[in-house]
């Protein structure tokens, strides 16, 4: 059974990779048909691909675990077709009857740890379950499917089918906020891909680094897509579109986006595409503050509302509008609905398109404030993974107010603005803040609000520690002193101490000497060297240190 399935699955994916191959099963058992609607669904004919997997499941053994390579395909098979149709309900109404809870998602991933290791057949059903998840708009449950990045190591090892999983293995580690993984997996892609695989995984690629923040890649992969003559006849070829209009959306091209995703035939693709696309149009039609026509998309995606495959992206829409429409209330009140949805299923990169919205409803409301905060939160949480695009758009939105992000912590020089580097620089010489006003004619106030940014930038509490772990890395970057610094041993041995961070009373409990004393020693060294704060004190040993160290 394993050599015949593997060669159903050989003719299948030889077909769904050339759009003129006959590919329909022969055969009518659960498998075959679940091969079938794979097909069809492939080919964006939704209908077919429902009876077809129905057909499949009404073959199904009534104890899946006779036969766990089929149950999970036909399972699979059950969910994808519902991304082409739609779900009314809950997931629990995705397939009644047709599988043991009526959620043949969740069912199928019950029955995984069944499968056959190594058997060609039984990673295909895994990766049909991750990809239906993903069409789903389940990414959580998808990453569940997927585990390991999947290849074929039976006959089929090397079947350039294993692009498309590859592909799907990057997509569902973007969607759930993973931009550096999914950018790692999409270099495990080698070169002699046929022209629509090659164009297929650049789609993908211009969206993950649209995410990373590369937009010289994503507007090079957008004009060659554009100039390219594409087959929109199955889901690579729509995807191929879809894909690369969610990397130019993530660069802020919204015109652009929506003229490459609302190409003809668009409403033949799965459920969350088109809702979505009807997303990017309001966007579209809100840069040209057109209500009318962002209020008929979304009447349009309304369609989609009472699922669950695209509330989330309805909600945002919704938002949206209720912006356009001057009703801050009503457009947080649906982000914030936005954000719950995609949370609950893993949806990463749409819960952070949904802070967005709600920090300008907030900022629309007079919470400019609430939203700033809000605004580093999700930054904040979206460093690790890579996802630089959030940072972009929390910029976009605060600067109608006049209000900027504060740099993600930890994050050193690299978030500072050219000011703000000017000011450290002058702040690692000892100098203070009246003195670095004078330096760069600004006022004082300006100098606070410089450095306490720079001080959340490397993540310490107070000037005197930014300067003592900057000392710890690299020597001062004013010059060194002509004159010696003429200080006794204990004294020195009181500004390393110094130097660490520590204050008195752990400087007088290390050295086993009096907090009083530690505090002269502290004042004499300053007279000596003729500066008066303990930053410059730092930064004025610190360079004798250096200049020694020259000789």
């Amino acid at each position: 059974m394993g050599h015949a399935r593997a060669e159903d699955l050989r003719r299948a994916l030889d077909g769904v990779l050339d759009l003129a191959a006959t590919t329909a099963p022969q055969c009518d058992d659960a498998w075959g048909l679940a091969l079938g609607a794979f097909i069809a669904s492939w080919r964006l004919e939704h209908d077919e691909a429902t009876r077809l997997s129905r057909a499949a499941a009404a073959r199904l053994s009534a104890r899946p675990a006779d036969d766990p390579e089929a149950a999970v395909l036909v399972y699979s098979m059950l969910g994808l077709a519902a991304a082409g149709t739609g779900i009314r309900g809950r997931w629990t109404d995705t397939a009644p009857g047709t599988s043991p809870t009526g959620d043949p998602l969740a069912d199928a991933v019950a029955l995984l740890v069944m499968l056959e290791p190594g058997s060609d057949a039984a990673t295909f059903a895994r990766y049909a379950l991750a990809e239906a998840s993903l069409a789903c708009a389940r990414v959580a449950l998808a990453d569940r499917a997927l585990g390991e990045p999947m290849a074929f190591s039976g006959d089929l090892a090397g079947h350039p089918f294993e692009t498309v999983m590859v592909v799907l293995a990057s997509r569902i580690a973007l969607f759930a906020g993973r931009i550096d993984e999914a950018r790692t997996l999409l270099a495990r892609i080698g070169d002699g891909l046929g022209p629509r695989l090659r164009m297929l995984a650049d789609a993908t690629r211009s969206l993950v680094e649209g995410n990373a923040s590369d937009p010289g890649t994503v507007r090079a992969i957008a004009a060659e897509i554009e100039r390219s003559d594409r087959a929109d006849e199955d889901r690579i070829g729509f995807g191929i579109a879809l894909l690369c209009a969610y990397g130019l959306i993530a660069q802020g091209e919204v015109r652009r986006a929506a003229a490459l995703a609302a190409g003809p035939g668009w409403e033949r693709t799965m459920i969350i595409d088109r809702a979505i696309v009807c997303e990017l149009l309001v966007n579209a039609a809100s840069l040209d503050d057109d209500l009318a026509a962002a209020e008929a998309w979304l009447a349009h995606a309304e369609e989609y509302a009472d699922g669950p495959i695209a509330d989330s992206t309805v909600d945002r829409i919704r938002s949206r509008v209720g912006l356009l429409a001057d009703d801050p209330v009503a457009a947080l009140c649906a982000a914030e609905e936005a954000i719950r949805r995609a949370t609950d299923e893993g949806r990463t990169i749409e819960a952070a398109e949904g802070e967005i919205l709600a920090a300008r409803a907030r900022i629309a409301a007079g919470r400019a404030g609430e939203a700033a905060r809000r605004l580093e939160q999700a930054v904040a949480a979206a460093r690790p993974g890579g996802h630089e695009a959030i940072r972009r758009s929390a910029r976009r939105a605060l600067h109608s107010v006049g209000r900027r992000l504060r740099p993600t912590s930890g994050s050193g020089s690299s978030e500072l603005s050219a000011r703000e580097r000017e000011v450290l620089e002058l702040l690692l010489r000892g100098l203070e803040n009246a003195q670095i006003a004078g330096r760069l004619h600004i006022s004082p106030h300006t100098v606070r609000i410089h450095v306490s940014r720079i001080l959340a930038a490397f993540g310490v509490h107070s000037r005197l520690a930014l300067v003592a772990g900057m000392l710890a890395e690299s020597p001062p970057a004013g010059p060194a002193s002509d004159a010696a610094v003429d200080l006794t041993a204990r004294q020195r041995m009181v500004v390393a101490e110094a130097a660490t961070g520590a204050g008195n009373v752990e400087i007088a409990a290390r050295l086993g000497i009096a907090v009083r004393t530690v505090e002269k020693h502290l004042t004499d060294a300053m007279r000596r060297t003729g500066t008066t704060t303990r930053v410059g004190l730092l930064v004025r040993v610190a360079a004798e240190g250096r200049g020694a160290r020259s000789e």
